[in-house]
């Protein structure tokens, strides 16, 4: 999962939580590339910590927007209309993230040459 990811995230609506993993690989890369490791244990590591938290990290998410969502409206039309706007699927989140995973490439081959060539 560890590259699938950011598109599950994206396409559950899970924007920050794609940001921060994409993020966070990126700097186990980053900190690989410092020490020169060539071992690829720590996006292992990240992807089945992430596979395992993911589906939880959803279900929490959409609890809290629900909840949120009874609180504050008593028309069952409104709430019916709300929760389908706020949960679901987004195609546009999996573009998001693939923008997302792309700019955190560029950013780490432009550490990486600027590591490779100091």
């Amino acid at each position: 999962m560890f590259l699938t990811g950011p598109i599950w995230f994206g396409y559950r609506k899970m924007y920050a939580e794609c940001t921060i993993y994409v993020a966070a690989l990126s700097l186990i890369s980053i900190f690989l590339m410092l020490i020169g490791s060539e071992s690829s244990v720590g996006f292992a590591g990240a992807g089945i910590g992430i596979s395992i938290m993911a589906n939880e990290m959803y279900y929490k998410k959409s609890k809290k927007a629900v909840d949120k969502i009874m609180q504050y409206h008593s028309s069952p039309e409104v709430r019916r209309n709300l929760v389908i706007q706020k949960g679901g699927t987004s195609g546009w989140g999996i573009l998001y993230a693939i923008a997302i995973f792309i700019v955190f490439i560029v950013i780490e081959i432009i550490i990486e040459e600027a590591l490779l060539y100091r």
